[in-house]
């Protein structure tokens, strides 16, 4: 297991937290980044667009050079609401297949992962090594 960084200075993660650990580790190495304003949000549900931005950003620390296709997005009815922070990881998840819509032809991009969803993207991601 990689080393942790000392801090990533995220005000609402403990020292001595569980997971402190691994967000510090993450943060050191630019997979996230969290709020921006010296908040993690540990305890916050993720969303569909913030799982991607993870998966985006430790694809490109473990070497897999994500790429996304140009329209990926292009047929989703609510693609407009992905974030522009997470547009091209957005993007890169659904042409790799992490992501699929949920129906309707809509992506969701700022719906809470189910724990469901959170398995079959993992699932997704290490078979594929996107």
């Amino acid at each position: 297991r990689p080393a942790a960084a000392e801090s990533a200075a995220f005000t609402d993660v403990a020292a001595d937290a569980w997971y402190a650990d691994a967000v510090n580790w993450a943060a050191g190495e630019g997979i996230v980044s969290g709020y921006g304003n010296g908040k993690f949000g540990p305890d916050d549900l993720i969303t569909r667009e913030q799982m991607a931005n993870m998966l985006y950003y430790y694809a490109q620390w473990a070497g897999l050079e994500p790429s996304a296709g140009a329209d990926a997005l292009q047929g989703f009815q609510d693609a407009g609401q992905v974030s522009s922070w997470a547009s091209d990881a957005v993007s890169w998840a659904v042409s790799s297949g992490l992501i699929s819509g949920t129906g309707n032809q809509t992506l969701a991009p700022t719906a809470t992962a189910t724990r469901a969803e959170v398995a079959q993207i993992m699932m997704a991601f290490r078979k594929g090594q996107a």
